[in-house]
């Protein structure tokens, strides 16, 4: 058996190899919207308050947009899975979804492909 001798790199290779922390850039806050909303799901419309956020998918070149809904005025929210809904927040245009999961506390998830309810 040959013992190999362990390969020694020079200070001037590690530091090749090491990237400058000049050389990166500051990611982009990712966008978000927390406040009021509208739920238009098959069979009911309620007021809701969301929670979301997004970011663009590098592999499909799409937005994909994502957060928690509350019911305001205590109503029962709609079962997830039962197909696409729309989510309009003041001042924007009705963006469909699809409602995932429903949490402990009887929110739901909700998450969209594409144009995000809330600004840019």
């Amino acid at each position: 058996m040959r013992w190999r001798r362990a390969r020694r790199h020079s200070p001037a290779t590690a530091r090749a190899r090491t990237q400058d922390p000049g050389d990166l850039t500051e990611p982009e806050p990712a966008p978000d919207y927390s406040g009021p909303a509208l739920l238009d799901a098959p069979g009911a419309e309620l007021a809701v308050t969301v929670a979301l956020t997004g970011h663009l998918d590098p592999t499909d070149g799409q937005f994909h947009w994502y957060g928690r809904l509350s019911a305001t005025d205590g109503a029962e929210l709609p079962d997830p899975g039962r197909g696409q809904v729309f989510l309009t927040v003041p001042g924007c245009a009705p963006a469909p979804g699809v409602l995932q999961e429903r949490d402990p506390w009887g929110n739901l998830r909700i998450v969209g492909v594409g144009t995000p309810p809330f600004p840019l």
